[in-house]
């Protein structure tokens, strides 16, 4: 069952569209969440169909046009009000709706990554003197499992701000040797934008990882990584986000760091940590 206004329309009419109409239809419902960033030349361009295909595909679902339908599509993902589920609902037809949609989320997700330069990127957090990761709300555990991961393989690895801290005092000193990342999910703090203004005043290399609805941030960073958080139900979902960060951390995991590893691991032992096989 589709769960999106714009799924519903397009399943309503489906019998009625046109072999272009189709395969538009198509490209739409396996890209819904990238909808938000595109042009109407965009979609016509990606989906393979002229321009007067695209204009009255979204006039048959009762759009006034494409910005209509982007507009509404904007408005849902940024929205915080929550998108209440119906308990009496058959418990499975839940589980398989959400199973559904995270399928989609990472599907988008890591797909995007193939058309992203992922070498500059892994060269970038293999060689920057230092890495800052900022997160603020629902993306701080986020950015706090992503420093978790790269410390195990470099040094200089920092979260900012500090509980209770401003950031002016941790962008004040970054050089053309560090990387900033920057991960701006929904709903984001009014000072992301400032931050990421002032990030491009500065030689800092700059990633940015965020939903659709972030996209306009784009101009201020070296590099974008989409993440897509629809959800079938009141919370956005984080799967693809940290699903996001183990393939970029995959990516940079070179042999050399395999001593480094090692004298973490003698340190867990050493202090007792973590559980082992035998405490199982």
């Amino acid at each position: 069952m589709p769960t999106s206004e714009l799924a519903q329309r397009i399943s309503a009419c489906l019998e009625q569209l046109s072999p272009k109409e189709r395969l538009l239809a198509d490209f739409l419902l396996t890209h819904e969440a990238e909808l938000a960033m595109y042009s109407s030349a965009d979609m016509a361009r990606l989906a393979k169909v002229s321009k007067p295909v695209v204009s009255r595909f979204f006039k048959r679902l009762g759009y006034d046009g494409f910005s209509q339908a982007r507009e509404a599509l904007r408005r849902q993902v940024t929205s915080g009000a929550p998108q209440f589920v119906d308990l009496d609902e058959d418990l499975s037809q839940l589980l398989n709706s959400h199973f559904a949609q995270e399928q989609r989320n990472l599907q988008q997700t890591l797909n995007g990554l193939q058309s992203q330069p992922l070498e500059q990127i892994s060269h970038a957090f293999k060689t920057s003197k230092r890495v800052f990761l900022f997160g603020l709300r629902n993306s701080y555990p986020v950015a706090l499992h992503w420093r978790e991961q790269l410390i195990q393989m470099r040094e200089n690895v920092h979260l900012f701000p500090q509980p209770g801290q401003t950031i002016s005092e941790e962008v004040v000193d970054l050089t053309d040797s560090d990387l900033v990342v920057v991960i701006a999910l929904r709903r984001r703090a009014k000072v992301i934008k400032a931050l990421m203004r002032e990030l491009s005043t500065r030689p800092v290399k700059v990633l940015l990882v965020t939903d659709p609805s972030g996209l306009a941030l784009t101009t201020y960073a070296d590099w974008t990584l989409p993440c897509h958080q629809l959800s079938s139900g009141g919370f956005a979902s984080y799967a693809s986000a940290m699903a996001l960060v183990s393939v970029l951390c995959n990516i940079c995991l070179e042999s050399e760091h395999k001593a480094r590893i090692e004298a973490i691991d003698a340190i867990y032992q050493q202090f007792d940590e973590l559980e082992s096989t035998q405490d199982r």
